[in-house]
């Protein structure tokens, strides 16, 4: 079998996308409402490994946040609010709240770290993230984070449409509903990415420091 492109760690952003009390926190709204945060949580734990290493390695990190709001949200997605029943000034990661802030439990961003906020699934929607991963001259990006069969998924197909390749470590990604976890890796595996382990991540990079 042919083996996947390997990249740099120069040419490789790992993305993180919507780590937020709101998703993780044991007091956030998922939590709140009655979600199975165990799989969230543990897949902190393989996020902040992968922050660890792309520290050592020099491999770009890009934090990215969901933010929700009357102010900021277009017309569909208050539709679809109003369908749940929620409230306009109740949206999860609503705007300027402690449910928006990245989850206390993941390594925070620091310098030279690249932080943007997103209003939808798709992180790609933000001009500034293909406008940034092109300066760097980023070729392939690591897509981690929640929930996977929304934002993750919208992200990592959009990484494809766009020209990179997207890489997904199966333990750096998670959902309060694991078997709709699961179908969205084996769909993005058949489609758009590669589906990896954190530890082979962690490898290529090592590899290519010190080959």
């Amino acid at each position: 079998m042919k083996q996947p492109p390997s990249f740099a760690p120069a040419e490789t952003a790992l993305l993180i996308v919507d780590v937020q009390n709101d998703f993780v926190a044991d007091r956030g709204w998922v939590g709140r409402a009655g979600g199975d945060l165990r799989a969230l949580q543990q897949a902190v734990e393989g996020i902040n490994r992968l922050i660890a290493g792309a520290r050592e390695t020099g491999v770009h990190v890009f934090y990215i946040t969901v933010e929700h709001g009357e102010q900021v949200d277009n017309g569909p997605y208050q539709a679809r609010y109003e369908r749940r029943g929620m409230k306009p000034d109740a949206t999860i990661c609503h705007t300027g709240t402690w449910g928006a802030a990245l989850y206390e439990g993941l390594t925070p961003p620091a310098a030279g770290d690249v932080l943007l906020v997103q209003h939808g699934y798709d992180a790609f929607a933000i001009s500034d993230l293909r406008v940034e991963l092109g300066r760097r001259g980023v070729r392939s990006v690591i897509v981690t984070g929640v929930v996977t069969e929304l934002c993750v998924r919208s992200t990592a197909m959009s990484a494809f449409e766009n020209g990179f390749f997207p890489i997904v470590p199966r333990e750096a990604t998670a959902s309060d509903e694991p078997d709709v976890a699961h179908e969205a890796l084996q769909s993005l595996d058949r489609w758009y990415a590669e589906i990896t382990s954190v530890d082979e991540v962690l490898h290529r990079w090592s590899a290519a420091v010190n080959a």
